[in-house]
């Protein structure tokens, strides 16, 4: 249920809202050759070169829709959903099984980032595949079995190396249940570290350059962090105080631990070696939050005389030795459900105006490149030049999806090298602009930026040309996007 409940919530909108300056970049880099996508990677973004490898594959064969590129990461966030159910059924009830899987499809995130052709539903997939294999393979160990585990966390650092984190946790949960089993959890887990230490020793040489936005660790930001990760900050903070709210067992140890140790992780590497702390780096604890806020709805306090550790087995062997329900067990059924009922209402209803601004065109990161795509291709004519903000990597990725095909698209006359033959994210351009300028009398100039300043500030080098030779006479404002249309005047 809660997987299908999300794809179909997912594909119901899965056009909605325009790309985002990320996915922009996806689009561009999918439709790269293998060579060219290699090229990139040895200069940024070697951490997501499988991804963009995978996608390169799959629009190869269903096409570069906005639709097609997202519908990957929409099927990842379902099956999450599914599994994350799957194990809340084997490691406690049904019931906190259902449960998990539907707060987690609550959560705004989760729908978010399964309409985002980035790779993070993937790795929310591959962190509950992991811990469900993890558990088959604690509760009847074989080689089998491990293998499926590793496999899992390879594609989960395959998919984003920061959820590798998640080991940790694995960790506390190996030691809890058999450490017996530990020797063979400790050599699969260095198997997948040695397979993926080139791609970690790949991102850590780009890092100083691909993420030097990141701000330090503060305070501030990690206040800011729980809404930003749950993607609502009502549903966010009611999840964080139904957690502490309740008298701590055992039993609630290890969703606990898989919620903690990502961030743990995260925060400890931002503060000794670099900034690294990005909120949707995290998008892995959405499942064991889910998992633990269902599991304290749904369990009720054993008896004195069980203890917290008794097994999901046990527990399913006595409820089949139980009597069937007939109608005067009413009464416990409803005293079950209720608060399982009311905890999905409150949630839903906290955290239902995020899901419905998801939903709409200016949800995504960055300008709105098809509001500006049409707002061009509604006034342009054959002939016509385009140029672009200095130093942007997603201004001209996302006016060339939008303008996939025509023919009668203003010509981008100063790109000498695309982003792809060049292996970077943006192009290079020819300096003499004066020179690729001769012969237009009709230039479109498109910067991120919407502010008051002269658009030309951001492109110094045009800036004399067109203020000497062409006249300003249009000024268009889309969402987060400036478009300013020039004719020349001598």
């Amino acid at each position: 249920m809660p997987a299908m409940l999300l794809l179909v919530t997912a594909l119901i909108s899965i056009t909605g809202p325009g790309f985002s300056w990320d996915e922009v970049a996806t689009a561009d880099i999918a439709r790269r050759t293998p060579a060219e996508i290699w090229a990139l990677m040895r200069h940024v973004d070697g951490v997501l070169g499988p991804y963009y490898l995978l996608m390169h594959v799959w629009t190869g064969l269903a096409g570069t829709s906005e639709a097609v590129l997202r519908l990957p990461q929409v099927i990842a966030m379902a099956l999450a959903a599914g599994l994350t159910g799957e194990l809340g059924r084997r490691l406690f009830t049904p019931l906190t099984g259902l449960t998990a899987g539907l707060l987690l499809v609550i959560m705004p995130n989760s729908y978010r980032y399964a309409a985002e052709a980035r790779p993070y539903a993937f790795s929310v997939l591959f962190s509950v595949l992991s811990l469900l294999l993890l558990h088959l393979a604690l509760r009847r160990p074989a080689r089998r079995r491990w293998t499926g585990y590793a496999v899992s966390v390879l594609c989960l650092g395959l998919s984003h190396i920061v959820g590798v984190s998640v080991l940790a946790a694995h960790a506390v949960i190996v030691l809890r249940r058999d450490r017996r089993l530990l020797r063979a959890w400790a050599v699969t887990a260095a198997v997948v570290l040695v397979l993926l230490a080139p791609l970690v020793l790949l991102g850590a040489d780009q890092q100083s350059g691909q993420v030097a936005w990141i701000k330090p660790l503060s305070t501030a930001t990690l206040r800011r962090s729980p809404a930003e990760i749950v993607g609502s900050a009502a549903a966010a903070w009611l999840l964080i105080g139904l957690v502490l709210a309740f008298t701590w067992r055992s039993r609630f140890i290890e969703p606990v631990a898989l919620c903690a140790a990502p961030m743990v992780a995260l925060a400890a590497y931002s503060l000794v070696v670099g900034p690294l702390w990005v909120p949707r780096y995290l998008l892995v604890v959405l499942p064991p939050l889910a998992l633990l806020a269902a599991a304290i709805v749904c369990t009720s306090r054993p008896s004195p005389d069980r203890p917290d550790h008794v097994s999901a087995n046990t527990r399913a062997t006595e409820r089949s030795r139980l009597p069937r329900w007939r109608p005067g067990r009413i009464r416990p059924r409803v005293r079950t459900w209720l608060p399982v009922a009311v905890t999905l209402a409150v949630l839903f209803a906290a955290a239902w105006p995020e899901h419905r601004q998801q939903r709409g065109d200016l949800a995504k990161n960055g300008a709105d490149y098809r509001a500006l795509t049409r707002m061009i291709a509604a006034h342009d004519r054959p002939g016509d030049a385009i140029l672009y903000q200095d130093n942007n990597r997603a201004l001209r990725a996302g006016v060339d999806y939008y303008y996939l095909g025509d023919p009668a698209r203003p010509a981008d006359v100063l790109l000498a090298r695309t982003a792809g033959q060049a292996g970077r994210l943006t192009a290079v351009e020819h300096t003499d602009v004066a020179t690729h300028l001769r012969g237009f009398t009709r230039v479109w100039f498109v910067v991120a930026s919407t502010g008051p300043e002269d658009p030309l500030i951001h492109k110094p080098r045009a800036a004399p040309v067109l203020r000497t030779h062409f006249r300003r006479e249009t000024l268009l404002t889309v969402h987060g996007a400036t478009i300013a249309f020039y004719r020349r005047v001598r």
